[in-house]
């Protein structure tokens, strides 16, 4: 078979389809990858969001459990300053070497600064203690609002969205926890807790929404339409560590001395009392204690001083969205 020179000019139709066929898949990949972009991004925004907008619900309570810890320090400081006041003021003979009432006068300084520091955490707590419910919601559509405003900056949001509060409430499920000297059990037998509804963690979910525009606003004749990016998360607050700190033996990682150590309030002073005890040192101390973790347990034996505690810490952590079948119509949507 022999081919003509017109025969040649056939195969030009062929390759103005291909060509055209293969600008719509190059099309097409674009703005599919730019549709997963979006979409990406609305999800991260909506993630931060709905973690940061819990936090003044945890640092509440984590100022509340730090505060109650501090004035547990300061009562038992008071306690153990009393008892030596009261040594020094009958002439212990602990004190006698250094003089009772020099020692007397050093207790009642020491005395006054540790009831001043115990008035101040009492009143801290008292102000941390009225936080409600009602607040934690308040403040967590606040500071999403906040950053809407904010958006651009350090802290805010991201300016290609709005930022949509879809629902605000106390989570429903709580289980039961119980504590004695010697263990925790969670939810056992299958109890659940009630607790004063200002102390339930709030939940709450978030949407972020924006109207995307197409890579190419026009292609051969053909007008492709504006694309909705939805992002949608939910977070709530919990506690999700646990601390047990031992004062007198655990190190501060950054200066390396121990919290609360053994203080000597009367320098000098020998020990004294029952058991050869010093009325004039305060010892927070600690004992060593074994763990067993196949029952989620551990066992400790008391054989001198003990302030010992076991606290956790709150924070935010994703959860599920909560709150049903969006409603897409509602939602505000920012023109990107």
């Amino acid at each position: 078979m022999f081919l003509t020179s017109r025969s040649r000019g056939q195969t030009l139709p062929i390759w103005s389809l291909g060509i055209a066929a293969a600008l719509v898949l190059a099309f097409a990949a674009m703005q599919y990858g730019e549709v997963l972009r979006w979409q990406i991004r609305a999800q991260n925004a909506a993630d931060a969001a709905a973690s940061a907008s819990l936090s003044a619900q945890t640092q509440t309570w984590n100022q509340q459990l730090a505060l109650l810890y501090a004035a547990s320090v300061e009562e038992w400081r008071i306690r153990h300053l009393l008892s030596g006041l009261q040594a020094a003021a009958y002439n212990d003979s602990g004190c006698a070497g250094s003089g009772c009432s020099a020692a007397f006068a050093t207790l009642k300084a020491d005395y006054l600064r540790a009831v001043a520091r115990y008035t101040t955490d009492v009143q801290l707590i008292n102000r941390t203690s009225q936080y409600t419910q009602t607040q934690a919601a308040n403040d967590a559509r606040a500071l999403v609002q906040q950053l809407q405003q904010n958006c651009g900056t350090p802290g805010g949001g991201d300016c290609a969205f709005s930022y949509n509060v879809v629902r605000v409430q106390g989570r429903t499920v709580l289980n039961d926890v119980e504590q004695d000297g010697g263990a925790w059990v969670i939810n056992n037998p299958g109890t659940f807790a009630t607790v004063k509804p200002d102390y339930v963690p709030v939940q709450i979910e978030i949407v972020t929404c924006a109207k995307v525009a197409p890579v190419v606003p026009s292609f051969l004749n053909f007008q492709p339409p504006t694309f909705t990016a939805i992002g949608r998360a939910a977070a709530t607050s919990a506690m999700v560590t646990q601390e047990w700190l031992q004062p007198g033996y655990q190190a501060n990682p950054q200066t390396g001395q121990t919290f609360q150590p053994i203080e000597a309030v009367v320098p000098g002073a020998a020990a004294s009392g029952p058991n050869g005890w010093n009325w004039f040192a305060i010892n927070f101390g600690g004992n060593a204690a074994k763990a067993f973790p196949k029952f989620d347990a551990y066992a400790e034996r008391v054989d001198g001083p003990e302030f010992s505690a076991v606290t956790g810490w709150w924070n935010t952590v994703p959860i599920k969205p909560f709150a049903g079948q969006l409603d897409t119509g509602s939602l505000a949507c920012t023109a990107s």
